[in-house]
């Protein structure tokens, strides 16, 4: 049911690397408020004279993004984009209110980054998220396309214009697929400046997930020489000489040695874990590496959201569990 495809959103990955790699912005949360203003005028000045010369469509409908292809640009209008971006974030049979929750935050993760950027065509590398083609949905969906690709489409339609605000501004929302039974909270990470909203709340149904627990083995000197990369060191290092410091939901928040320092998600992604939720046990010149939930862990489980979809909750409910200081409102 769930692939790497699902495993957490690809932007906010950038601002969790520590080492020089990290693009987290030092200031106050002030200034994300000041850039806003700037951009929303800047914005605000591009849509009225496009609307009136033009007779575009306002909300989100005006926004479109770009991306490259083998023709050359390609401009896809946001909601269109929002349809595939769903078929690539989500697992299959995904409740109907699950997939508006995930539909919201998408398109508030587009809509900050065009505030950020102060332009309303969209990079779609920028985005992080992959969107996928009706070839692609074909593919994924088999015999089931036309039933999935409607589910998809009724989600965005139901949640036109809708985003997520935090003090008023959209804001970026990090998902993923399934946590270790608690998301994270982002003050324990150096992203805390930038992402006041993120807090940790319980998704005790995650344990019960298939997927939930994996194991890998790795070879002593196959570790050692994937760390050795990590730290840019000319020689293998023992993993009993790094020191790993986790936060109070058991994810690997940064790996030290000799005075250097890596984040957990880079160990994850350079080893191809999972998972920063990690548990190192060393087993004769092997190490067994055990590690439970899959993605970053910060934000909205897509797990526990399909959970309570089931259960009856409706996508603003959901949102608010996972970001209760933040509002939902319409572009």
């Amino acid at each position: 049911m769930y692939s790497k495809n699902t495993a957490g959103s690809g932007r906010f990955m950038k601002h969790i690397r520590i080492n020089g790699k990290r693009t987290v912005s030092k200031g106050k949360y002030l200034w994300k408020a000041v850039l806003f203003c700037v951009g929303a005028l800047l914005l605000y000045d591009s849509f009225h004279e496009r609307n009136v010369e033009e007779g575009e469509e306002t909300g989100t409908g005006r926004y479109v993004v770009v991306r490259e292809s083998l023709a050359g640009q390609e401009e896809v209008p946001l909601e269109e984009y929002l349809i595939g971006a769903l078929a690539g974030s989500l697992p299959e049979d995904f409740s109907p209110q699950a997939c508006r929750a995930q539909a919201v935050v998408l398109r508030t993760n587009a809509v900050c980054l065009a505030n950020e950027t102060g332009t309303i065509r969209i990079d779609y590398q920028s985005l992080g998220q992959k969107s996928l083609t009706m070839g692609e949905m074909r593919e994924k969906w088999g015999d089931g396309y036309e039933e999935q690709y409607e589910a998809m489409k009724s989600a965005v339609n139901d949640t036109k214009n809708q985003i997520v605000l935090y003090e008023g501004i959209p804001v970026e929302l990090p998902f993923f697929l399934l946590s270790a039974g608690h998301t994270r909270d982002a003050s324990a990470l150096p992203v805390k400046e930038t992402f006041p909203y993120l807090q940790s709340v319980d998704c005790g149904e995650d344990v019960f997930a298939d997927a939930y627990e994996q194991e890998r083995v790795m070879g002593e000197r196959e570790l050692g020489i994937a760390l050795a990369e990590m730290f840019e060191a000319d020689t293998e290092i023992f993993w009993e000489d790094t020191e790993a410091v986790y936060d109070h939901a058991g994810y690997m928040t940064e790996i030290g040695w000799n005075g250097k320092r890596i984040s957990g998600e880079q160990f994850r992604e350079k080893t191809g874990l999972p998972s920063a939720c990690i548990t190192m046990e060393k087993d004769g010149r092997n190490w067994r590496i055990l590690t439970k939930g899959i993605g970053h862990g910060l934000g909205m489980s897509l797990y526990t959201a399909n959970d309570m979809a089931q259960k009856g909750k409706d996508y603003r409910e959901i949102l608010k569990y996972f970001f209760p200081d933040c509002e939902i409102a319409k572009n």
